[in-house]
């Protein structure tokens, strides 16, 4: 794979995660949008809204995490080019990155364990609004 290659595939991949940032964002006002209108619904009707939006959070963060992923891994093939001297662009990117060329690059541990408390709160915070959340006014 060329450099030119490899940087087009960079900058879809950040595309891809982009989207699924924005997504990510955005999708926690329409769970709480959905469990605001479902809340005069049975349990059972509720509960199944309820689930679909744990399965749309849970697939949300696998894929998010499988795109960040794929970013970590085209910068470590980055870096092989650098460490093979192929080309010039992926030895510039990786002084900018101040890692070593032909180095391993690998994703932030505090990067994944945010990501991991963040899906924690989403799937709690998602089965309380729909079961347990009191929507009334209260005066």
């Amino acid at each position: 794979m060329t450099d030119i290659q490899l940087l087009d595939a960079m900058s879809s991949n950040r595309m891809l995660f982009t989207q699924f940032f924005l997504i990510g964002t955005i999708m926690p006002i329409g769970v709480i949008f959905a469990a605001y209108m479902f809340r005069n619904f049975s349990g059972l009707v509720r509960g199944a809204a309820m689930l679909s939006a744990l399965i749309g959070v849970v697939m949300l963060a696998f894929f998010s995490g499988t795109v960040q992923g794929v970013f970590y891994t085209m910068l470590t093939s980055m870096s092989q080019l650098a460490a093979a001297g192929e080309s010039q662009v992926a030895t510039n990117v990786m002084a900018a990155l101040g890692a070593e060329a032909g180095s391993t690059i690998a994703q932030p541990t505090w990067m994944m364990v945010a990501s991991v408390v963040q899906i924690l709160i989403n799937l709690v915070l998602t089965i309380y609004l729909f079961m347990y959340a009191k929507w009334d006014k209260q005066s």
